[in-house]
């Protein structure tokens, strides 16, 4: 399965996130009400350390998106629930519900394009550029160094299994 994950700094306080996997293109707006990037690295950074389930609310004022994550085996079933006039911190989204997206993917993919992002972001932005575009919400240098470390032991676990 070929997965690809882009998050773009738009304007300060608004960000694009783009998920691709096979045939299926998802595209959403992101405010800075919520921190989208760091919330989705620590996301995936609890399944790497063996949590079941997670999930990460952002928001696309009026809207919002909600990605929940559940691991089974390698794979992590992702579904992306989208309504396009509610806040998080309002009642019933389900009313307004407009989009849902499922995929399954491998969990280290999902990871490994991740750290992608992120390093793509730092290079391209730094921390002026991050500071200046994305004023709310620090980088994730955090979550960064987590997932590297997290992807690093899993490359060796494979690398073991595979020599014995």
């Amino acid at each position: 399965m070929a997965l690809s994950l882009r998050f773009a700094l738009t304007t300060p306080g608004r960000a694009v996130i783009a998920l691709e996997a096979d045939d299926l293109r998802v595209a959403m707006q992101a405010t800075d009400a919520t921190d989208a990037l760091g919330d989705l690295a620590r996301a995936v950074v609890s399944l790497l350390e063996g949590a079941e389930r997670a999930s990460v609310v952002i928001e696309d004022s009026p809207g919002v998106h909600e990605w929940s994550f559940e691991f089974a085996g390698e794979m992590v079933n992702l579904r992306i629930n989208s309504w396009a006039d509610r806040q998080s911190g309002s009642a019933d989204m389900v009313m307004s519900q407009e989009r849902t997206v499922a995929l399954a993917c491998p969990l280290a993919a999902l990871a490994r394009e991740l750290v992608l992002v992120l390093d793509v972001l730092w290079v391209g932005h730094g921390p002026e550029g991050w500071a200046r575009l994305s004023p709310r919400n620090l980088y994730p240098v955090t979550e960064r160094r987590r997932l590297r470390q997290l992807l690093a032991v899993e490359a060796r676990r494979t690398a073991e299994r595979i020599r014995s």
